[in-house]
């Protein structure tokens, strides 16, 4: 959403061929919002995988 007499924000870079780049109305803060959600998503996964090996490892050292 634009405030009355300023002109939508558009990205200055050209977007991957495949639709590889952010669409050109994406605001820089929801950019910096989606850079955010996948830190968190990367971390969470980074959290599931690590656990997931280290309990393995518990249950294969185990017997």
């Amino acid at each position: 959403m634009t405030p009355a007499g300023h002109a939508p924000f558009e990205n200055p870079y050209t977007p991957y061929p495949g639709g590889g780049g952010p669409p050109h109305d994406t605001t820089p803060e929801e950019g910096t919002g989606e850079l955010w959600t996948f830190f968190w998503v990367a971390l969470l996964c980074t959290f599931i995988i690590a656990g997931a090996g280290v309990t393995t490892w518990f249950l294969v050292a185990a017997h």
